[in-house]
């Protein structure tokens, strides 16, 4: 598959037959992210970071669990 964003909040992403599907870019404040259903599930490390655009300077996630995620 390939995506493309079109003017920031479109994104025009290329199925594997051919088609395109047309998709909404969602913008979050990244400091109010780990309440997102993401995966993996690395929402509290980047509501951590000083700035968006600041060096990730160690990186690591707890095991991935049935306890500590709810898949979707």
């Amino acid at each position: 598959m390939h995506y493309s964003t079109i003017g920031g909040n479109v994104e025009d992403g290329e199925l594997p037959d051919g088609t395109h599907e047309i998709g909404a870019v969602e913008w979050h404040d990244y400091r109010k992210v780990d309440a997102l259903p993401l995966f993996p599930p690395i929402g509290r490390q980047i509501a951590e970071l000083d700035a968006p655009t600041a060096p990730v300077r160690t990186f690591e996630l707890e095991p991935i669990t049935d306890r500590n995620y709810t898949w979707i």
